[in-house]
């Protein structure tokens, strides 16, 4: 299975942030997982990439060519994709990717997953995706999705399909058992 996994180039003001990060990535190495993330050396992106190859696990980045600099690419992975741009690398770490994880970050990883969760509303994908929700991390977001469908501009169906957990063990054993919803229109 390939996870991509979103999160920050910075590494927040809490260590618990690098620390949950090696947690996940020592977990998903007892598994048959590759990760496929943004590239980077710098920040979360580094402490899982860099967690992740010595681990033994297969590592794919994908980076925008202009960024490589700036976002200080990590050169030790399995594997770098080289993409014009932000577009790009959103399109191909979602077709590399069976399923998503959102751990802490910034505006790049709220709209990197935000594009995931709109694929599922729309069907084009039916993969799992996932908010891990450290520290309470996501919870206003999670409240700002809820009141989403409250409103009637999302449908309880698809915020439903969204794991939201602070525990990977649960978030793995929930993609593996993942069941797409019915896109918006065949809901209505």
């Amino acid at each position: 299975m390939n996870i991509a996994i979103y999160c920050g180039s910075s590494f927040g003001d809490e260590k618990i942030y690098q620390e949950k990060a090696k947690e996940i990535i020592k977990y998903l190495s007892t598994k048959n997982v590759a990760i496929i993330y943004g590239g980077s050396k710098s920040g979360l992106m580094g402490t899982i990439s860099n967690e992740a190859m010595k681990l033994n696990m297969e590592v794919h980045g994908v980076i925008p060519k202009h960024l490589a600099n700036k976002e200080i690419l990590n050169d030790t992975i399995s594997n770098i994709y080289y993409v014009k741009d932000i577009r790009e690398r959103k399109a191909k770490m979602e077709e590399l990717s069976d399923a998503f994880i959102a751990i802490p970050g910034g505006y790049g990883t709220l709209e990197e997953i935000s594009e995931v969760f709109t694929s599922i509303q729309i069907g084009s994908h039916n993969k799992p995706c996932a908010l891990y929700n450290q520290n309470g991390y996501y919870d206003k977001l999670i409240q700002f999705l809820e009141n989403c469908v409250k409103e009637g501009f999302v449908k309880q169906e698809h915020l439903d399909a969204i794991i939201i957990s602070d525990d990977i063990n649960h978030i793995y054993n929930s993609f593996l058992k993942y069941k797409a919803p019915k896109n918006k229109w065949e809901l209505s």
